[in-house]
C-alpha cells in the first residue's frame, strides 16, 4: 500500500496540476466563468496557479518522504 502511494501520488499530482493550469489559463485569458470584474478573474487564476504549484510540490515530496520512512 505504501509503495502504491509513493508511485501514485506523483502521477495524480501532475494530472491535477495540468488541470489546474488549464483552468487558470481559461479563466485568465479566455474569460471562462462569470466573474464581476477582471480583478476577481485574476485572483482566481492566480489561486489556481498556486494550487498547481502546491500539487506539484506534494507530488515531488511524497516519494522522498516515503523512501525515508521505509526500512
Amino acid at each position: 500500500m505504501i509503495r502504491f502511494l509513493a508511485l501514485g501520488v506523483p502521477t495524480v499530482s501532475r494530472i491535477m496540476a495540468v488541470a489546474l493550469v488549464v483552468a487558470a489559463i481559461g479563466i485568465a485569458f479566455f474569460g471562462v466563468g462569470n466573474y464581476p470584474s477582471d480583478d476577481d478573474r485574476a485572483i482566481v487564476a492566480l489561486m489556481l496557479a498556486v494550487f498547481a504549484l502546491v500539487a506539484l510540490g506534494i507530488g515531488f515530496a511524497t516519494p522522498a518522504i516515503i523512501r525515508r520512512l521505509l526500512p
